[in-house]
């Protein structure tokens, strides 16, 4: 009979903790994908048409499903003078329709919308149709609000400060379980390292809290002024979910360490706690915008999970070995678990890594052109230092310790070896601050505004109700995206077995087939350089079966 039922209660919470990780597994592995950023892909009536009638409503196609925010989507005359609509929004499409179409009168009319990515982003353009003819001069539409950079620096210290929590939490849950040596009794340690994640603990779980109002702000483009009523809970679900997963995996955590040593119940909520804490950064992440989604959110979690292992092994190293400077086989099989753990780490850290920077980026001259690849660059090379000091404790410093012979011996290997640790934990903290900025930036280059009217999609009858979509983002000569979308007869996003081949040409110039990027079902991207304006010839080939694979032509006028 045990005392107080405690292992009756640490089975029950070892469940409980179990059935929120496969719930956890379940929500990041079943829930559809999120484009890095939504991009306008058509518009009805398309930018800049004339039309004899007024339209009753003004649709907007996207890439990706968007939603809308208390800013509404306004439509505005020839003087800037607002027009009576409404606005509603469904899946991928924005629908905005006009309360009385018949009172419009001709000239241009601006619609001038706002939007939110499904990955939290605003973004926001215009466009324009005429009734009738158009207006001699326009009046530009109010600039959609935005917020200043103040909001996502605090966006991004409040993203290092929860992976910081997180990663030694986690890692120490790690250290714990599967370094520390099971005999070894030493209370002084365990005790510094329950307080060491307790706090980790703390500063997570305050950081990700406070991150949920901030990104409801930035997603409406408002200011820090505006935090105390600027919480849409429609708007940050996912971060809402992503804290939800993190407290119940570091409340695990933390209850798991309340009594030391752990037995072997115990020692497996630890895990359990870590894995599920560890897997709430893929709610949010750019992951769930790529495709394969399922092996990129995978890669995800295990990049964190070892992340987690190592910098929590780092800290709790350095809380356990001068503890052990008298007991130099205890210390040995100490730091020789973690160097042999630490190896597949790094191999982990590296194949994941390599895995999301090429599904994300897509491309080599991404890492210059995107502030995005540059602090993945800066994030690379903190990782070799790591490593690199690494390689050091493992081949350098392990065999001094296990080579010490008297006290002093192995004292002065203890405070080498934990010198060594500390400038590795201090670079994988620089490198932790560069991730938090790194994840608020967008992957794709900054979009360039486009001139008025440039923003349409032509479409093409592929093969029975196959219909080809092609639309250039910003609609211009020089440096832009090809968006290439197929749907079927009712608007739905087909997928077929291989992306389609993409050529461009546009009378002698011949650009040839171009590399596509899947950006959404059925959808695809390409950055390309027109060298001159003009009638340009997209060609689509579609592999439907076997034995049909239907060829269309999109035209599109590029203006001078």
């Amino acid at each position: 009979m045990t005392v107080g039922g405690r292992p009756v209660r640490w089975r029950l919470g070892l469940r409980l903790a179990v059935t929120a990780l496969v719930a956890a597994c379940a929500v990041l592995l079943g829930a559809g994908p999120a484009a890095a950023h939504a991009e306008l892909l058509g518009t009805d009536p398309a930018d800049g048409a004339v039309l004899d009638t007024a339209p009753e409503a003004v649709t907007l196609t996207f890439t990706e499903p968007v939603r809308l925010t208390d800013r509404e989507i306004t439509v505005y005359d020839a003087a800037g003078v607002s027009v009576p609509s409404e606005a509603a929004a469904s899946d991928d499409e924005v629908t905005v329709t006009l309360t009385d179409p018949e009172a419009l009168g001709r000239g241009t009319f601006v619609v001038a919308w706002a939007v939110i990515s499904a990955d939290g982003h605003p973004i926001s353009g215009s466009i324009t149709f005429s009734v009738g003819e158009p207006s001699a001069e326009v009046a530009d539409p109010p600039p959609a609000p935005t917020s200043s950079g103040a909001v996502t620096a605090v966006q991004g210290v409040l993203a290092g400060l929860t992976y910081l929590g997180l990663l030694v939490a986690a890692g120490l849950a790690a250290f714990v379980a599967l370094v520390l040596p099971g005999s070894y009794g030493g209370q002084q340690t365990r005790l510094r390292i329950r307080r060491t994640t307790r706090v980790a603990a703390a500063v997570a779980t305050v950081a990700a809290l406070l991150m949920v109002p901030v990104a409801s702000t930035y997603a409406q483009g408002l200011e820090l002024g505006d935090l105390p009523g600027s919480l849409d809970p429609g708007l940050v679900t996912a971060e809402i979910l992503s804290v939800v997963l993190l407290v119940a995996g570091l409340g695990v955590v933390v209850v798991s360490l309340s009594s030391v040593p752990p037995d072997r119940t115990q020692r497996p909520a630890l895990l359990v706690g870590a894995a599920l804490a560890v897997a709430s950064p893929a709610v949010v992440g750019h992951t769930r915008s790529y495709q394969p989604e399922v092996l990129l959110v995978v890669s995800d979690v295990v990049h964190v999970a070892a992340g987690a292992t190592w910098l929590g092994g780092l800290v709790g190293l350095v809380v356990a070995l001068r503890a052990l400077a008298g007991r130099e086989e205890l210390a040995a099989v100490t730091l020789a678990r973690f160097s042999a753990l630490a190896g597949g780490l790094l191999l982990a850290v590296a194949a994941t890594g390599t895995m999301l920077a090429w599904r994300i980026l897509g491309s080599w001259s991404a890492f210059l052109d995107t502030t995005y690849g540059q602090l993945l660059l800066v994030k690379i090379g903190l990782a070799l230092v790591v490593a690199a000091l690494g390689g050091w404790n493992r081949f350098g410093m392990l065999p001094r310790v296990r080579a010490a012979a008297g006290f002093g011996d192995r004292t002065r290997a203890a405070t080498l070896v934990s010198r060594t640790l500390v400038a590795e934990a201090t670079v994988v903290v620089a490198l932790l601050g560069v991730t938090g900025f790194l994840v608020n930036q967008s992957p794709r280059p900054a979009p360039v505004d486009a001139p008025e009217g440039t923003t349409g999609v032509e479409a093409a009858e592929s093969s029975g109700d196959l219909q080809v979509y092609a639309a250039l983002s910003p609609r211009r000569q020089g440096a832009t995206t090809l968006l290439v979308q197929l749907q079927d007869g009712t608007g739905e996003p087909v997928t077929p077995p291989t992306a389609p081949e993409v050529s461009l040409r546009s009378g002698d110039v011949d650009l040839g087939d171009v590399e596509l990027t899947a950006s959404d079902a059925g959808t695809w991207q390409a950055r390309v350089v027109l060298p001159r304006a003009g009638v340009w010839e997209v060609q689509v080939s579609t592999r439907l079966s076997r034995f049909e694979a239907p060829v269309s032509t999109v035209r599109i006028d590029v203006p001078e």
